[in-house]
């Protein structure tokens, strides 16, 4: 009985003293190969046991950081990092992976203390100066991704293609229009929205760069390849606009509401400023109130509907919208000569006149040309 019992013993505890004459190098040589393999999951046991006869093994415990990441192990792969950090601190590859494992745990600003350290370690990272310029580009820092972006296109030999357009983009957002039309001629997007995208953007960067036609062009050739695509539309009615062009202005605003009225409700403002210039104070009145609806906080969007309503002979409505108008903005200058007239169409020149002393303390010019009006009473 003891013989026939020893026997199955001996057999579970042979393999525990064959893998206890495994060194550290052997289970780490053994992760490296399961790397090749593509197997994270193997690769990790195979380092931990490593790491488990040498605790102080900074590239098993880099490995095996590694392996977290590609398993989404983000807070282990921090772990082993941490520890990585120490034992290899010049390292740049550590850092990398540490900023990654930080970034994809929602702590960016770790992410960046080591995505740049890794960098300041080996300036050639290219791709930790793409990781960086992408968190600022999320961020909506576009003035540090913008160096981050032109280290990693400039320097990689074969850069993502898509990255020629996030530094279009964030150059146009810093104002640096010229150049950005030079990273965006780069990108060469192979589907139609992205193509879409491209001409949209280089349209923006022309048109801020008064290049009307230019801008124009552009916009079109992103509305041939995606019809109804708000933002060329919005563009390209602004474009218009600018150009003092109000009747296309007001059709492409109106294709914009239209197509893509969640976000293109922006417009309903310059919609109703045309409709104000054109003499159509009804239509201007439907459009300025969804303007006030989409954003109540805009002193001129108050102005142009309380001038629309002083038109309509409707004056209570008018001062109504005109004292929003100056609550929102003190110095509108507008919104007291619009309150002006209407108390003289009001035939209330008292009100009238504290009015224009209320004015000419904000815009002498603009107050004369009440107190004429008040005059003429």
């Amino acid at each position: 009985m003891k013989r026939l019992f020893l026997f199955p013993v001996i057999l579970l505890v042979l393999p525990f003293f064959l893998s206890a004459q495994s060194t550290a190098k052997e289970w780490y040589d053994k992760g490296m190969s399961l790397i090749k393999a593509k197997d994270s999951k193997g690769a990790l046991s195979a380092f931990n046991n490593a790491i488990a006869i040498k605790a102080e093994y900074g590239d098993a415990n880099y490995q095996a950081g590694w392996c977290c990441n590609e398993l989404e192990k983000y807070q282990d792969a921090i772990t082993y990092l941490e520890k990585a950090k120490q034992l290899l601190p010049d390292k740049a590859k550590v850092y990398f992976e540490l900023g990654y494992a930080y970034n994809y745990s929602e702590n960016t600003d770790k992410a960046i203390t080591n995505y740049k350290k890794s960098l300041e370690l080996y300036p050639e990272y290219y791709d930790a100066a793409k990781a960086l310029g992408d968190i600022y580009y999320k961020k909506g820092d576009y003035a540090n991704a913008v160096p981050n972006f032109r280290k990693y296109l400039d320097g990689e030999k074969d850069p993502d293609d898509s990255y020629y357009y996030k530094m279009g983009w964030s150059l146009s957002d810093i104002e640096k229009y010229e150049d950005a039309l030079i990273y965006l001629e780069k990108y060469s997007p192979e589907n139609t929205e992205d193509k879409a995208k491209k001409n949209t953007e280089i349209g923006y960067a022309n048109f801020k760069l008064k290049k009307y036609d230019e801008a124009i062009e552009y916009y079109k050739l992103a509305i041939q390849l995606k019809e109804g695509y708000g933002t060329a539309l919005r563009g390209l009615a602004n474009v218009y606009y600018e150009k003092n062009d109000h009747d296309n202005a007001l059709y492409y605003f109106k294709e914009a509401v239209e197509k893509d009225e969640e976000n293109s409700k922006s417009c309903y403002y310059k919609m109703g400023w045309i409709y104000n210039d054109k003499e159509n104070y009804d239509d201007a009145v439907s459009v300025l109130l969804k303007s006030v609806n989409y954003d109540s906080e805009v002193a001129g969007t108050r102005e142009e509907l309380g001038y629309a309503y002083y038109m309509k002979d409707r004056y209570d409505d008018a001062i109504y919208q005109l004292n929003k108008a100056i609550e929102l903005d003190p110095k509108s200058k507008l919104g007291y000569y619009y309150k002006g007239l209407c108390y003289i169409s009001m035939k209330r020149k008292t009100d009238a006149m504290s009015i224009y002393n209320e004015l000419k303390v904000i815009n002498e010019e603009q107050a004369s040309k009440l107190l004429a009006k008040i005059n003429a009473m």
